[in-house]
């Protein structure tokens, strides 16, 4: 019996087939990629010298000042909704970090914390960049909530953060969360909280400044005169023997809030 003729496609087409599957499988790593929350934009400084904080947040999140986390009320908010998430409901699909307005209370922390929340919430201590904070896990059916609370100048300041979401975006939101939390910073705003090192810290991290010492990587920034209630910064360089001034701030030690001179 003779053998029945096997049919090949001409090479050709399938060339043509594989370079469509090969373009196919690109267009849908973009758009899952155009889909993922971006947060390589790098980090940005926000100062608040009403409420003395002071904290680096990713540049694609939004900031908000209509938010009410805190029952005192919210100095400032930032968050990112995930490609899932929808409009006008509850977050299902992001991350939301919220500082809260500097409050006093008639007790010491841990016993309001332990009569402000309810029974189940989980209770524990952590010391990030020497400031020692009580951390607070509460949970609901909308998910787990986690504040942050530590005392300066008699006032009670925290941070509140949620996030949620598929797991590897989770991933990404809780990395970004973690990093705004250990950026965060309390001054005392009554009684020149501001040292001498956070002062050259806020100065370094003035976008233009950023922008000057990425150009001039042997720039130098240092405090270069005091008076009673401020300090004066120099950001400079040594060129060709003398000494190059890219500008002068001064920092009200009160407050922190940073002036350019010129």
């Amino acid at each position: 019996m003779a053998k029945r003729k096997q049919h090949t496609l001409p090479k050709w087409i399938t060339i043509a087939i594989a370079v469509a599957l090969l373009l196919t499988i690109v267009v849908l790593f973009k758009i899952k990629t155009q889909q993922s929350p971006r947060l390589e934009s790098g980090y940005q400084t926000y100062q608040d010298p009403t409420y003395g904080l002071t904290i680096q947040y990713p540049g694609e999140w939004e900031i908000r000042k209509d938010t009410q986390v805190f029952e005192n009320g919210d100095a400032i908010a930032f968050g990112i909704s995930g490609p899932t998430q929808k409009k006008n409901t509850e977050l299902t699909d992001g991350a939301q970090v919220a500082i809260a307005k500097p409050f006093t209370i008639k007790t010491d922390l841990p016993t309001w914390i332990k009569e402000y929340f309810p029974p189940q919430a989980t209770l524990s201590k952590m010391t990030l960049t020497q400031q020692p904070f009580e951390s607070v896990e509460n949970c609901s059916r909308l998910g787990c909530m986690t504040y942050y609370f530590t005392v300066v100048n008699n006032q009670v300041n925290g941070a509140a953060i949620f996030t949620e979401g598929p797991d590897k975006d989770k991933m990404v939101y809780e990395n970004a969360t973690l990093y705004m939390l250990k950026s965060l910073r309390f001054t005392d705003t009554k009684n020149g909280g501001v040292s001498k090192e956070e002062a050259i810290t806020k100065v370094k991290t003035l976008p233009d400044v950023i922008d000057y010492l990425k150009r001039v990587p042997q720039g130098v920034v240092a405090i270069n005169g005091e008076e009673d209630d401020t300090f004066l910064i120099q950001v400079y360089e040594f060129k060709n023997g003398h000494t190059a001034t890219y500008n002068w701030y001064s920092i009200d030690k009160a407050t922190g809030v940073v002036e350019k001179q010129f």
